[in-house]
């Protein structure tokens, strides 16, 4: 939340699957702005629309099913609505890259670790076979893989999901992108390794300088690595601030919400605080303020109208008819 110019800019984005049993409505109307080497966090609960963000930014989603608009949604100069495929495919990879949420699809099961980072380099860097193996091999040297010189001949399945997850990093970070989308980098890994894969995500990006879309539902994850937070819900942003304003006084009930269902180390309890209810189906979304029904200072005109997304002090912006100040 800078005076730059931002690397990537996006001014109301929405996607929609329809299907014959309705209109899934992921992306309702995302403005996001990122600019380079800050780590912009999305955050919210399974289904809120998250994923769906980050491959309409990637330009990934078929149509159909996916039908997708934006006012505006550039990236380093490029209008990413209106390149051919051909130009997509030269930008992903090479300025742009994406570290999906499970290293064991992510990966081809049947071609090995180096087979599959020299494409990379022989794509994006012209190199020669011999040049690619050797820049690849120090790629995951850099993170942290140990003997790489023998892992670059092992296949996906021969590795531990930990060293699979750094094997994407350092797929990400071969040829020095600008930006850099991390799904759920840590999905389905234990604590110790999830803190070491993302203490090398950090490391790279800072050394780098590379920007940094990291979407997950994790907070301990976001406090770990994000500059600003952007909380969506049902499709919409409803809370955007830079981290530590945002963990220190969060002014939407739902950021309030999550924050609170996280236990604290220092803290002796008995209950678990969680918000009630679930995600609204995206089919059937409630009139008015989407998370009415969970909330607790829910109001007449909550449950009629739709808030906008406001200024709300100083690189922060609310989506609430009552916000918690």
């Amino acid at each position: 939340m800078t005076e730059n110019k931002p690397l990537l800019n996006i001014r109301n984005l929405k996607v929609v699957f329809p299907s014959d049993m309705g209109v899934v409505r992921a992306v309702e109307g995302i403005d996001l702005s990122v600019h380079a080497g800050e780590c912009a966090a999305i955050v919210g609960e399974s289904g809120c629309g998250k994923s769906v963000t980050s491959m309409a930014i990637m330009r990934l989603l078929n149509s159909p099913p996916a039908l997708m608009q934006a006012d505006e949604m550039t990236f380093d100069g490029h209008d990413l609505l209106s390149m051919e495929e051909n130009e997509l495919c030269e930008l992903r990879g090479k300025d742009i890259c994406m570290i999906f949420q499970d290293a064991l699809t992510a990966l081809n099961p049947v071609m090995t670790i180096g087979r599959q980072m020299d494409e990379i380099f022989l794509r994006h860097q012209k190199m020669s076979k011999k040049e690619a193996k050797k820049a690849s091999i120090d790629a995951l040297s850099l993170v942290g893989v140990p003997s790489p010189e023998r892992r670059y001949h092992d296949y996906p399945h021969q590795l531990s999901g930990g060293m699979r997850q750094r094997v994407l990093i350092a797929m990400a970070f071969a040829v020095k992108p600008k930006l850099i989308i991390a799904d759920e980098p840590t999905t389905a890994l234990d604590v110790t390794i999830q803190a070491q894969v993302l203490d090398v995500l950090k490391k790279m990006q800072k050394e780098n300088g590379t920007a940094l879309i990291l979407i997950t539902h994790d907070l301990s994850v976001v406090a770990h690595m994000a500059d600003t937070v952007h909380v969506m819900y049902s499709g919409k942003l409803v809370e955007e601030a830079p981290l530590r304003e945002l963990f220190l006084t969060p002014h939407h009930p739902y950021t309030q919400g999550l924050l609170a269902s996280v236990p604290k180390l220092d803290q002796c309890t008995t209950r678990f605080v969680q918000i009630p209810d679930q995600v609204p189906n995206p089919m059937h979304k409630p009139t008015g303020c989407y998370f009415h029904p969970r909330c607790n200072y829910c109001t007449a005109e909550c449950k009629e109208k739709m808030p906008v997304l406001k200024e709300d002090g100083e690189n922060r912006r609310i989506r609430c008819h009552h916000p918690l100040v």
